[in-house]
Parts: structure tokens; C-alpha cells; sequence
């Protein structure tokens, strides 16, 4: 066919200047929703059918896996009828999908003689009226390739060098409106994010403290609040009784009727795991006991059964309430008076526990404050050391260690982890201490290789903030490099609170940790609820059978029957089993029959210096079977 005339080319560029304005305009302006595209999509394709002199124009964007085309309009100017949502599947039509992503532009002059549409003849091409002459331009976006602009005559076509310059360049122009929509889509999500709570759709800290300044500042004079911070009290034992998702199901179900409970004015929010934070204005006065009669109400319907997994659930919570501006000038200060109120009440009972905040609760404060500088003090003066006690296989002879952290505190003795870790945990300094633990227990182990020890394993408790920390796997790396530690000798003790905290990050962690040849053994084995979800789920190599069933054998025929269990479950997984806690003759006997692979205990050695356990490693050495009444102090 002859070529389009000159006129009409500089009408074409005309309407495409057109176009361009049009989008432009809705790009500003930020009109661009997935509501207000399908109009857009419209317009554009009755323009573009003009400019390109064709019957049919269709805008087709690629699903996420890039297998399948989706019709995002589909325009007919001879019926001037629009549809949408139309799919071509990779699997059906291969040859059309490789000629589209082979060029940037695709120009087929009669589509009957061409083998890269074989396929789509039987189906899309075959109707009343026929398509003969096809022209496709790629849509690429930012990320990638995105979809096609396809334009279809119902005449044979000669498509000229200036025809594929015009669809490039209207590709193009869809390419700036997708990924606009893009960025304001993420720009939302981003938003929604950085001020919303993503599984309950409350308020977050972040956004909590905002709106809460912004109504602080307009109320009337006179009109006074009360913060409360308010916390599930058994959610740990749900989460591990009935999963993840029960749980945050739960947390959905609970942040629901918090919202309601507390209705606007009101300002409700999730803080951090299964802690709400609430402010609600009220006029006048209200005594303790009136506002404690309020807040039982309130628990009274939290209260209420909850279907969870088919079961009733029952829940209990404790709180903690500071007034506005008796207590606090701003939420950041109310928040944690209220919190201070709740710790307090919780030093009695850590259920159903209340409090409302008195000065004298910031004594406590600075208590905490002191010891948190004098365990940062330990640190810094080099006042911890590590004890180590030995692990044994079934013939007595020492296989490796578990390395204990004790502090040698200038006042107070030898202090154990009960005595601080708990502080340690909260005051983020757990992450310095447990790398020194790692950064010692490895040096340690380089020292025994030394000595001709070299076949030792070490095993290190590792908190659940450690554990999930980012840089926790380069900095274990790094130690291993520097003390030529070898695949299989570090293991990583955890429990199974590491899991509650985010079980698909534990998962990808224990992934890489195998990868680097650590072994991950789960600590206390079967003492939580879900202890053996942990063996469908997560990458373990060793589990440590909890002292509670291994104190039992000889004299419980259950802890017998569980224990048995274990061994016979981790033996068909591939499992190593340590038997923790073996501390008489009849417990080592029991656990040898039961067939673990190794035992740890009082019976084999305390945790001891590593001066002591120098000599019992040279006494083991030496072939002699484990305990001697000489070395089990």
C-alpha cells in the first residue's frame, strides 16, 4: 500500500503532541489511580487508533512471573466499543511471546503469511472481521520490560520506517504513565507503612505520637486524658500453642476491638508485637477508682472468647495509665509513664495486672538506669569470663563444650546469666555481650586445637535479638575466618522464642548459618508447645532433649516414653540429640539404652573455668571414660 501522506503525518504528530499533554497533565497533578486509569486508557486508545490509521487498539501489561499478557483496554473504532481484561499465556502462544521480546518494535504486514503468529490465528485473529495487518512496540518500564502497545488493521499494511518511530513513541508515552502509577502506588505504600500498623490497620508508634501531639495542642482548656499501655498477657503462649498465623490472626481480632472499645476522639495504636497504646480526652476529674472501674469494663470486653482455629480462646491483659497533664506534657512522656504504671503492677502478678503511675515509679527508672551503666562498665573492664562444661558421647569421652557466661561483678561475686541478662536484653547491650561470647568462645576453640584438641565442638546460647540481628552472620563469619574455625565445630544454641519473633527471617537465618557450616542446635527441646513444628520448619542438625524429661528417667515412665520419642524422631530426621541435665548413674545408663548421640550434665562436669577443663580434657584424652569423682565438682 502507498504511504500515508504527508498531512496526515503532521496530524499524527499534532495528536501525539495531544497525548503527551494529556498524560503529562494527569501525571502532575497526581490523578493517576488504578480508578482513574481506565478512563485514561480510554482516551489514549481511541487517540492512538487515530494517529496509527488502525481499527483496534489494545494495551496489554505482563502479569508478575512475565507469564501471561493482561488487556488493560482494548479499543474497537469501528463498533468504538472498549474491553479489557483479555489474557494471552506464555504456554499457549511461545512464538508470538519470543518475536515481541526479540524487537522493540514488531511489524507484521499480513499477518496470515507470518510464522510468529501461527498461533494466534485460530483465536484472536479469526473473528467477523478479521485482522490482516499488526504493529506491536514493547511498553518498558523502569523495572523492566512491562507489556505491549498493539495496533491491528483489518487491511493488509505496508508499515513505514516513521509508523514505527509513532508506536515507539507511544509506548513510550504509556511507559511514563505506568510507572508513575507505580511511584505513587509506592509512595502510598511507603506512606502506609511509615504511619500505619500493617496487620492490625491501627495507628503505629510513629503516627501515634503525631496525631496525639496535634490533638494535645487543640484541646479546650481544661479537658485532660489518660494514656494507657496495654498488653495481652498470654500471647506467647497462643502463638506457640497455635502458630504464627493464629496469632496474628488474634492480634487482628484484639486490635479490632481496641478500636472500637476506644472510638474517636480517641487514638488508638500497635506497639511492638502484642502492646496497644491508647489516649483518650476526657473532661474534669476522675479518681483512681472510678477510672479503674472504666478500664474493667474495658478489659470485661477484650475479655470475650475469641474462635481461633475452631477453639474458643480466652485472653487476659494488663495495663498501665498515666493522665495528661498531671503525668506527662507530651505522648512520648505519657507512653512511658503509662508504661511504668504497667511494670510496677506487673511486679505483683503477671496477669490481669494494673497500675497508674506515681512519681515515685521514676526510682525504679534510675535503678535500672545504674545497673544498665554498671553492666556496660562490666563490659568495657573485661569483667566477664566464660565457664565451660563438658559434652560427652556414648562412651564418656568429651566431644565438646557448651560455653557459659559468668561475671565476675567487683561487689556481688560470680554472678550467673539469670542475674543479668534479662537487663541485657533490654537495654540492647545482649548484641556486644553475646559477640564477645562468640568472639571468646572461638579463640577458645583455636587454643584447644593448639593442644591437640582439635576435633572439640563449641556450642553458644544465642538471644533471640542476637539471632535476628543483620549483622549477626558477618560478624560470625569474621570471627570464624580469623580463628580457623572449621564447618561443624561452632553451634548455635537458640530456643524456640527465637521463632515466635518472625519464623520466615528465622528460617532464611538458619539457611545462611548452614550455608556457613554452623550447626543450629534448638535449646530445651521439648518444653514449649511447637517444639517439633521447629523439625518440619527450620534447617536444626541437633536438638537438646529439656533436663525437665531427662531428670525423670528411672522413675517416670512417661518422661521414658517422651524422651524415647525424641531420640526415635531425630534419629529418622538425621538428628544429633544431647541429653541435658543427666546427673545420676541411672539417668547416663537410661540415656545410653534410649541411644542419644551425646549427654551434658552434673554427672560429666559443672561449667567450670577453662584452667579445669584444660584437666579434664587431658584426663578424656587419655582414654579415660567419664565421670571421675576428681573432676565432676
Amino acid at each position: 500500500m502507498m504511504e500515508r501522506p504527508y498531512e496526515e503525518w503532521i496530524a499524527a504528530f499534532n495528536e501525539l503532541r495531544r497525548q503527551q499533554q494529556f498524560i503529562f497533565s494527569h501525571a502532575k497533578e497526581l490523578k493517576l489511580t488504578h480508578q482513574s486509569l481506565r478512563d485514561i486508557l480510554m482516551e489514549l486508545c481511541k487517540g492512538i487508533a487515530e494517529i496509527m490509521k488502525c481499527e483496534r487498539v489494545s494495551i496489554w501489561l505482563y502479569d508478575e512471573h512475565h507469564n501471561r499478557l493482561v488487556a488493560q483496554n482494548s479499543y474497537d473504532s469501528n463498533h468504538f466499543h472498549h474491553d479489557y481484561g483479555f489474557e494471552l499465556k506464555r504456554s499457549d502462544y511461545p512464538q508470538y511471546f519470543k518475536a515481541i521480546e526479540a524487537e522493540r518494535v514488531l511489524a507484521v504486514d499480513d499477518i496470515i503469511n507470518d510464522s510468529s503468529m501461527e498461533e494466534l490465528k485460530l483465536w484472536y485473529f479469526e473473528q467477523s472481521d478479521p485482522i490482516i495487518g499488526l504493529i506491536d512496540a514493547t511498553i518498558i518500564l523502569s523495572r523492566g520490560l512491562g507489556g505491549v502497545l498493539c495496533c491491528e488493521t483489518r487491511n493488509e499494511r505496508c508499515w513505514t520506517t516513521l509508523d514505527k518511530i509513532l508506536i515507539a513513541a507511544i509506548a513510550d508515552m504509556l511507559s511514563f504513565i505506568f510507572d508513575r502509577l507505580y511511584r505513587v502506588e509506592m509512595e502510598k505504600h511507603i506512606h502506609t507503612l511509615a504511619y500505619t500498623d500493617t496487620l492490625t490497620g491501627l495507628l503505629n508508634r510513629h503516627s501515634f505520637d503525631e496525631e496525639v501531639t496535634v490533638q494535645l495542642k487543640n484541646q479546650l482548656q481544661g479537658q485532660r486524658g489518660m494514656f494507657i499501655y496495654l498488653v495481652i498477657d498470654q500471647y506467647t503462649e497462643v502463638q506457640s500453642a497455635l502458630g504464627h498465623d493464629c496469632a496474628d490472626q488474634l492480634l487482628r481480632m484484639i486490635g479490632e476491638r481496641v478500636g472500637k472499645l476506644f472510638p474517636a476522639p480517641a487514638i488508638t495504636a500497635r506497639f511492638a508485637f502484642d502492646h496497644f497504646l491508647i489516649y483518650s480526652p476526657f473532661d474534669g476529674q476522675m479518681d483512681p477508682d472510678l477510672l479503674f472501674r472504666r478500664m474493667e469494663l474495658v478489659s470485661n470486653e477484650l475479655r470475650r472468647p475469641l474462635i481461633l482455629s475452631g477453639q474458643e480462646v480466652y485472653m487476659t491483659f494488663s495495663y498501665g495509665i498515666s493522665i495528661y497533664p498531671d503525668h506527662a506534657d507530651d505522648p512520648q512522656q505519657g507512653v512511658q509513664s503509662a508504661y511504668l504504671a504497667l511494670e510496677t503492677g506487673r511486679q505483683e502478678t503477671k496477669r490481669r495486672a494494673r497500675g497508674l503511675y506515681e512519681p515515685h515509679m521514676q526510682e525504679h527508672v534510675k535503678q535500672a538506669m545504674f545497673s544498665e551503666m554498671n553492666l556496660r562498665k562490666g563490659l568495657d573492664a573485661n569483667e566477664f569470663k566464660l565457664f565451660y562444661q563438658p559434652q560427652v558421647g556414648m562412651d564418656g569421652l568429651v566431644q565438646g563444650v557448651e560455653a557459659l557466661i559468668r561475671w565476675e561483678h567487683p561487689q556481688r561475686g560470680l554472678v550467673t546469666p539469670d542475674g543479668f541478662i534479662e537487663l541485657a536484653e533490654s537495654t540492647g547491650l545482649i548484641i556486644p555481650i553475646g559477640e564477645w561470647v562468640i568472639r571468646q568462645a572461638m579463640m577458645q576453640l583455636a587454643e584447644w586445637k593448639r593442644m591437640g584438641y582439635g576435633h572439640l565442638t563449641i556450642s553458644v546460647n544465642i538471644s533471640p535479638r542476637h539471632f535476628l540481628h543483620p549483622n549477626f552472620p558477618f560478624y560470625l563469619r569474621k570471627c570464624m575466618d580469623d580463628f580457623g574455625v572449621e564447618s561443624g565445630q561452632m553451634i548455635l544454641e537458640i530456643t524456640e522464642n527465637v521463632a515466635l519473633e518472625n519464623h520466615i527471617a528465622v528460617q532464611k537465618r538458619m539457611e545462611i548459618l548452614t550455608e556457613m557450616g554452623v550447626i543450629v542446635s534448638i535449646d530445651d527441646f521439648g518444653k514449649g508447645y511447637s517444639a517439633f513444628i521447629y523439625l518440619q520448619r527450620f534447617p536444626v542438625q541437633q536438638i537438646k532433649i529439656d533436663r525437665q524429661f531427662i531428670s525423670g528417667l528411672g522413675n517416670d515412665p512417661k518422661s521414658c516414653s517422651i524422651v524415647k520419642t525424641i531420640v526415635h524422631l531425630a534419629n529418622m530426621l538425621g538428628l544429633a540429640t544431647i541429653a541435658e541435665g543427666v546427673e545420676t548413674p541411672a539417668q547416663w545408663e537410661k540415656v545410653r539404652e534410649l541411644g542419644c548421640t551425646g549427654a551434658q550434665g552434673f554427672y560429666f562436669g559443672k561449667p567450670a573455668p577453662v584452667e579445669e577443663l584444660d584437666q579434664l580434657l587431658g584426663t578424656s584424652e587419655a582414654g579415660v571414660t567419664l565421670p571421675l569423682a576428681s573432676i565432676s565438682k
